[in-house]
């Protein structure tokens, strides 16, 4: 009579589901929860939000002169038009960018947008960047950067490009900000 173990494991050796489990396997299988384990740290990262609207009619009264002449062709919304908050930092050491592009739903060829920070927002962290204008284009473009938590920063749009040679309709775009966590 030998002294294995029930099944002929021998000591130390895995079980899976009652089955057992080869070493290689087990190793494959602890490598697999490590990765995702490193996954679930990163799904805890710094995350961004933003609320706000702007809307622009344009009508006759905007028009530079009497009936016939153009528009006016620059318009700029209110200096809190959106406000943007960035939380989930670990603290000050945790540093983070904010990137900015749009996604145009019905849009002219002729319109240029701009953004621009016009508030640093409330927090324990830093922010630097973003004070003057930016184009925002279809391509991720970096806004401004900070480090730790950060609300209520304030931003402002600029449209550029209107004139009576746009089709009167509806335009609008989406304007996306990603945060990135740049350690």
């Amino acid at each position: 009579m030998t002294n294995e173990p029930k099944g002929g494991l021998k000591h130390g050796a895995a079980k899976f589901f009652g089955r057992p489990m080869p070493h290689s396997q087990m190793k494959r299988i602890i490598l697999i929860l490590i990765v995702c384990l490193m996954f679930l740290i990163k799904a805890e990262a710094i995350d961004i939000s933003v609320e706000g609207v702007w809307n622009e009619a344009i009508d006759e009264s905007d028009l530079v002169a009497e009936a016939g002449s153009d528009l006016i062709d620059t318009y700029e919304s209110a200096a809190n038009a959106a406000g943007l908050t960035v939380s989930g930092c670990a603290d000050n050491s945790d540093n983070w960018r904010v990137d900015v592009r749009r996604t145009d739903g019905v849009w002219d060829g002729d319109f240029t947008l701009y953004v621009k920070r016009t508030f640093d927002g409330e927090g324990t962290g830093s922010i630097s960047g973003g004070l003057s204008y930016i184009e925002v284009t279809t391509a991720d473009t970096i806004f401004f950067s900070g480090a730790d938590d950060r609300n209520a920063i304030n931003l402002q749009f600029k449209l550029i490009g209107m004139s009576i040679n746009v089709s009167p309709t509806n335009y609008n775009t989406l304007i996306t900000y990603t945060v990135i966590d740049i350690e």
